[in-house]
């Protein structure tokens, strides 16, 4: 009898999410603005940190700055103009890892939540007035997976101010390279979190998500609810018998739904962070296209060298020498993961300046099909690190201000196999033809195809009702009967 004894060695990766690179992702993400408050809360915690708002320096000495040649006149890939800002996607992290590992007990995490409940996170953040964006991010944490919650956050950029979410899932799907059925799977769980009613995709799903929450969501509120427009028609008893109720019940189903919030997210439309600051300015020079980072805003970090040198010359105990240590350390690697960060920020950038230069030139109608990948793809960086980047980042050009995310647009078909429309493009051109319609005689969905079509946009008369409702525009039967009534004023 032979006993054969083996030896299986099984290798395997995992990403181990260090307080480091934990900081350097939430640092990706904040605004120059953010940036400043929280190197200023560093700065109150750390002693050899001191902090310097002459920006000037930067531009002359790190270069933080792309000069970016207009590819019609020179095809060079900008990034490769400015070698200087070559990177790694690694940060180095020699300088404190020892040094963290020494004393964990007193280093912050901020990425961890003090909660341990869903209902805390709600407490809190309601008595703390925190961001929509915050309160739902807070719950996302707690309620999805770990491989989930990074999409999941995502798509709070897609929210519209009323707190439906009236982008179009194929639209997304496709700039964020994500399967549909995958979407919507994290959409439906997105709808159960607080206020109820967010992440609708109309209003007949947000009353609907509310009733579903009070659990007296049944077929006649379904009904119900499907044909509200015919109480604005006056056919009340149309809807009584659709229903199959007595009069006094539906009265009753109205008086509820009265009650319901149709915009779950207006109470927190009052964001804290000031929208009137870009954190990227794009200017034309006589030389191309250049990016800058807005020096007014943005912080830097120095260590105060001569404190450290007289720390170092004092002969103190293990305690204080391994605080002193600490905090050394943590100065440094907050210095370096703000470098990183402008960094990352200019040649994400960079490629969307290079990619949309149509637009900087003559505005929206002339947006290209752009997506996540695309940019990730350019730079050598996974789509979420420029997810991270564009997120809630301001870019001032001559056309005006606007957000990084608005410059991503899924793509539209086209009758020239050579060319595609981006889709922000396509909503361009619908306004354009709207406001220049004949009053009296408004287009309609189908004959604003059909005109899209001649120019090349090959677009369903679905998609056109889509994007008009996105841009709040009514139907042409109430532009007309809108331009009647006021007709009626202005004779009157």
């Amino acid at each position: 009898m032979k006993i054969n004894q083996q030896i299986k060695i099984k290798q395997n990766q995992s990403i181990v999410m260090t307080p480091q690179l934990q900081q350097a992702i939430k640092l990706l993400q904040l605004t120059n603005i953010e940036l400043a408050e929280y190197v200023e809360n560093a700065k109150l915690e750390n002693p050899f940190i001191k902090e310097d708002l002459n920006i000037k320096k930067i531009a002359t000495k790190d270069k933080k700055t792309f000069d970016v040649v207009d590819n019609a006149k020179q095809n060079e890939d900008p990034l490769k103009v400015n070698s200087d800002l070559e990177m790694n996607n690694s940060f180095d992290t020699h300088i404190s890892e020892k040094t963290f590992e020494q004393n964990k007990n007193t280093i912050k995490n901020n990425f961890e939540s003090k909660s341990t409940s869903l209902s805390e996170v709600i407490e809190n953040t309601v008595s703390n007035k925190i961001s929509l964006k915050e309160y739902l991010t807070n719950q996302i944490r707690l309620s999805f997976e770990k491989k989930d919650q990074s999409f999941a956050i995502s798509l709070i950029d897609y929210l519209h101010p009323s707190g439906w979410l009236v982008h179009p899932v194929e639209e997304i799907a496709e700039e964020l390279n994500r399967p549909v059925n995958y979407i919507n799977e994290i959409i439906k769980n997105l709808q159960s979190l607080e206020p109820i009613g967010i992440f609708a995709r109309s209003l007949s799903e947000c009353l609907k998500i509310q009733l579903q929450e009070k659990g007296i969501l049944n077929n006649e509120y379904h009904i119900l609810i499907d044909n509200l427009t015919l109480i604005t028609k006056g056919k009340i008893k149309t809807l009584i018998k659709m229903c199959e109720i007595e009069n006094d019940k539906i009265i009753h189903m109205l008086n509820i739904i009265k009650t319901l919030n149709p915009k779950p997210a207006e109470n927190y439309n009052n964001e804290p962070i000031s929208i009137s600051e870009p954190d990227i300015i794009v200017t034309k020079t006589n030389k191309g296209w250049k990016i800058d980072l807005n020096k007014s805003t943005l912080p830097t970090i120095k260590l105060d060298e001569d404190y450290i040198t007289e720390i170092s010359n004092l002969n103190l105990g293990e305690d204080d020498n391994n605080f002193t240590t600490n905090k050394i350390g943590e100065a440094k690697w907050l210095q370096k993961a703000v470098d990183q960060r402008n960094k990352t920020i200019l040649k994400v950038s960079s490629v969307i300046l290079q990619k949309q230069m149509g637009f900087f030139k003559h505005g929206f109608s002339h947006m290209k099909p752009l997506i996540l990948k695309d940019v990730a793809d350019a730079i050598g960086m996974h789509e979420s690190t420029v997810s991270r980047v564009t997120n809630s980042k301001l870019i001032l050009t001559e056309w005006g201000l606007f957000s990084l995310k608005e410059f991503f647009s899924a793509s539209i078909p086209s009758s020239e196999e050579s060319d595609k429309h981006a889709a922000s493009a396509v909503r361009e051109a619908l306004k354009k033809l709207i406001s220049s319609e004949v009053s009296n005689k408004p287009l309609s969905d189908e004959k604003i195809a059909d005109v899209l079509s001649d120019q090349g946009i090959d677009v369903a008369r679905r998609t056109v009702a889509k994007y008009r409702d996105m841009l709040n525009i009514p139907s042409s039967a109430e532009r007309k009967r809108r331009s009647k009534f006021n007709k009626l004023l202005s004779a009157g």
